[in-house]
């Protein structure tokens, strides 16, 4: 694809219409190092064999800036930039700086050409040079800057528009949600989509509805749907919260468990260093995995005691938990290693509970309600958890942190440069309890009588729960890192708050006294 004068393969006038209209904005493709010339106020003509449409040149009332798009030295005339290119720091153009054109001037002899050399800079002698059988053009330099900051941004693309002419085209950030349909899936989709700068993509499997938003179904363990569906939507960041979450479920149905939680994490995570090298410069995907405190044993073989940093020893003792690890891991070797733009980033909850739930059973921190619903088996105590120290986190917060991650991102800052914890971040809530102290909260919240909660329930403190996946005592999550990456401490809902929003669609279907 040519670019300057001595251009014979693509046409000197363009089909393309779009001219005349505004708001538009344009890039000039200048091999380096005459962009540098120009800047620096030493080329004062850059020359082209044609013609500069006329509403990109600038009037005493209409000042018309057109970005520098710099390439590096080729062969004269020849430029092999694509026609489609994504403005990043890997691309092979950058947006160095802006200049504007005053005129246009067609050289009608050598001589006149050659009066202006010590303007344009041009060497007779190199392919830029005048030639009898081809027109020749000279558009006079107004004004120029050069972009203080770097000015190249992941959802900036320059489309060639006329030979060395692109428009520059701003777009949304496409942010794709795997399990939308979750409790936390929904919490971000519902947030993120509340921003207007960003299109949001939901994708659910057999949940295909949130709130008034349809989903879009993806069935992640179906590889090629998966790269059908990425090549055609593209996104920019990708949060992988569908999961199986329930360590005991997970027990009862492991093979397909282990799929989704790692095969089909594995997958994605090869589809974004897939689409990093296929998108013109565009970087691939970030992918934001969501991970456990399961991944830590409480120190009960490691050693390692709560509460746990990004880079403290992991031991999971159950296989929800391990199968978090090895989604961690397939991340980090896939997107992280230091051959890769390290675009993997690795998110740590703790027990977490939806304020928007219409079924208890649907969070571990919700369901020892059901112990007073009218159809619960009132002859026996149920034994709840009272040896466990949780840290139960509403997902409307990991959301908001996750909002805020995602901002930074895009705003290239974010993750930061720190190999000590390989872009792994916890986001917990400080308000520890038991899932025991928990239930007797909730049945205050909801008016139900004390006498009531001692009949039906008792506290079990002689270690963790029998016939049921091994839990960790406490693992709880050292969020300091996070604090430091985004900028400063995060406020978390407190217990009593968010188990009242949680419970507010629930009070009329319990018993009271």
């Amino acid at each position: 694809m040519e670019s300057s004068a001595g251009d014979n393969d693509h046409a000197v006038t363009s089909s393309w219409r779009g001219w005349g209209q505004h708001p538009q904005k344009f890039g000039l493709e200048m091999q380096y190092p005459w962009s540098k010339h120009l800047l620096n106020g030493s080329k004062l003509i850059e020359t082209r064999g044609y013609d500069l449409p006329s509403s990109l040149i600038s009037t005493e009332n209409n000042e018309v800036k057109i970005d520098i798009l710099e390439s590096q030295q080729g062969k004269d005339g020849v430029s092999s930039v694509p026609n489609v290119v994504y403005l990043t720091s890997q691309s092979p153009l950058k947006r160095i700086g802006w200049t504007t054109f005053v005129q246009s001037i067609r050289y009608k002899s050598r001589e006149q050409f050659e009066a202006d050399a010590d303007k344009h800079l041009v060497d007779p002698s190199s392919g830029y040079g005048w030639n009898d059988n081809r027109p020749m053009y000279g558009w006079v330099v107004g004004s120029c800057g050069a972009y203080i900051v770097d000015e190249n941004t992941k959802n900036i693309i320059a489309k060639r528009r006329m030979r060395s002419l692109f428009q520059i085209v701003t777009t949304k950030p496409v942010i794709l949600i795997t399990g939308a349909s979750g409790m936390l899936g929904r919490a971000i989709y519902r947030l993120l989509c509340q921003e207007d700068s960003l299109k949001v993509i939901g994708t659910g499997y057999k949940r295909l509805k949130v709130d008034d938003y349809n989903l879009h179904q993806l069935n992640l363990l179906n590889h090629d749907a998966t790269t059908e569906y990425l090549n055609k939507c593209q996104p920019d960041i990708i949060v992988h919260c569908a999961a199986e979450r329930y360590p005991d479920a997970f027990q009862s149905k492991l093979d397909e468990s282990i799929k989704l939680n790692v095969e089909s994490t594995r997958y994605l995570a090869q589809e974004c260093k897939r689409l990093a090298g296929e998108n013109n410069g565009k970087l691939g995907p970030y992918l934001i995995y969501i991970s456990t405190s399961y991944v830590f044993d409480g120190g009960i073989v490691s050693n390692e005691l709560p509460p746990y940093k990004p880079n403290s020893k992991a031991n999971p003792i159950n296989n929800y938990g391990q199968s978090k690890w090895d989604g961690e891991c397939v991340v980090r070797e896939i997107l992280n290693k230091s051959t890769n733009p390290g675009n993997g980033i690795i998110i740590r909850v703790p027990l977490l509970y939806g304020e928007d739930c219409n079924d208890l059973s649907e969070s571990p921190a919700l369901e020892m309600t059901k112990c007073f619903l009218p159809s619960n088996d009132t002859t026996s105590k149920k034994a709840i958890d009272h040896w466990a120290l949780r840290f139960p986190t509403s997902c409307e917060d990991v959301a908001r942190v996750l909002k805020l991650m995602i901002q930074r991102i895009l705003d290239n800052k974010f993750p930061v440069a720190d190999s000590s914890f390989d872009n792994t971040y916890h986001v917990a809530s400080p308000y520890g309890t038991t899932k025991y102290e928990l239930m007797k909260m909730q049945a205050k919240l909801l008016n139900i009588s004390s006498s009531l909660v001692e009949e039906r329930t008792e506290g079990n403190s002689d270690g963790p729960p029998k016939d049921s996946a091994p839990r960790p005592q406490c693992t709880q999550l050292d969020c300091s890192e996070t604090y430091r990456a985004l900028g400063g401490q995060i406020e978390f809902t407190t217990l009593e708050d968010g188990m009242t929003r949680a419970l507010r669609g629930f009070p009329d279907r319990f018993v009271k006294e």
